[in-house]
């Protein structure tokens, strides 16, 4: 026969004041009153991995913790938890890598017959809550027995979360519902994907400007020591030729040609501007 502590783990109906059960949370309070009571935040970790029943890597809660039994709760590497967390673990609480909670979060597996005759009797239940990698529960938000969440679910502040989500969604409201699906970034938007690409490539285009533009000055001084006009037609007509023989891809000929034709217009006001200088 189960015992009532194999039962409750379970998610069964049982007995909680059961002498086994209520041994278990008198050590499990004499715990937090250490853990809470710890100022030095490595030695409160420390508590913590030997309280929980599972601490994968790295972990950080500020105080007050609380729990029922403490063995009943898992954690994955890089765990943090702002003040007042709230974990009833009557059943099994597992919370993956990277996870994230804010001030004032509970998560409770517990919960109660509607009976009134059997919640009267003492007898008691839990459901399971598991939360996934790189989740991040905002302020007051309420998770209730038996919610799986996915792989970085976001939980708005102050929302009650009723029912189980999946990977990637950010849920709000009292009950949450989804509110926006996150795009994953291996997944890059293409329009933002092309717009880095022309970004890198108009830095790279900055820099090949410069070049030009300290060539063009060298021939704007060369031209106001020999007196010479700014524009000389056969050259820009022959230039543009040469660009147009150059491009590969015959639709681009026409707005790269006239590209060129601007950027020699721009030079050109450039070197008058310098032949004028000191007139």
């Amino acid at each position: 026969m189960a015992s009532e502590k194999e039962k409750m783990i379970a998610g069964e109906l049982y007995f909680s004041e059961d002498p086994e059960l209520v041994s278990e949370r008198k050590f499990a309070r004499e715990q937090m009153y250490l853990i809470n009571s710890e100022a030095d935040a490595a030695i409160r970790s420390q508590l913590l991995k030997e309280t929980f029943g599972h601490v994968a890597g790295n972990i950080y809660m500020e105080p007050t913790i609380q729990f029922d039994y403490g063995y009943n709760i898992s954690v994955g590497k890089n765990f943090y938890a702002n003040f007042n967390c709230v974990l009833l673990d009557v059943c099994p609480i597992t919370i993956g890598d990277n996870c994230m909670i804010a001030p004032n979060v509970q998560l409770l597996t517990a919960t109660h017959p509607l009976n009134p005759v059997k919640r009267n009797s003492g007898l008691e239940s839990g459901k399971p809550i598991t939360i996934g990698n790189n989740a991040w529960l905002g302020a007051g938000a309420i998770i209730l027995p038996g919610i799986t969440l996915g792989n970085n679910v976001v939980v708005a502040a102050g929302s009650v979360v009723t029912k189980s989500y999946p990977d990637n969604v950010v849920v709000a409201g009292n009950p949450a519902r989804v509110i926006k699906e996150l795009v994953d970034d291996s997944e890059e938007n293409p329009l933002e994907k092309a717009r880095k690409e022309i970004n890198h490539i108009d830095q790279e285009l900055v820099k090949l400007l410069e070049k030009r533009m300290a060539a063009v000055s060298q021939i704007a001084a060369f031209k106001k020591e020999q007196n010479q006009p700014v524009l000389d037609s056969k050259r820009e007509k022959a230039v543009l030729q040469k660009v147009a023989e150059t491009i590969n891809k015959v639709e681009y000929k026409e707005t790269i040609t006239s590209t060129f034709a601007d950027i020699m217009k721009h030079s050109r006001n450039y070197q008058q501007k310098k032949l004028t200088e000191g007139d």
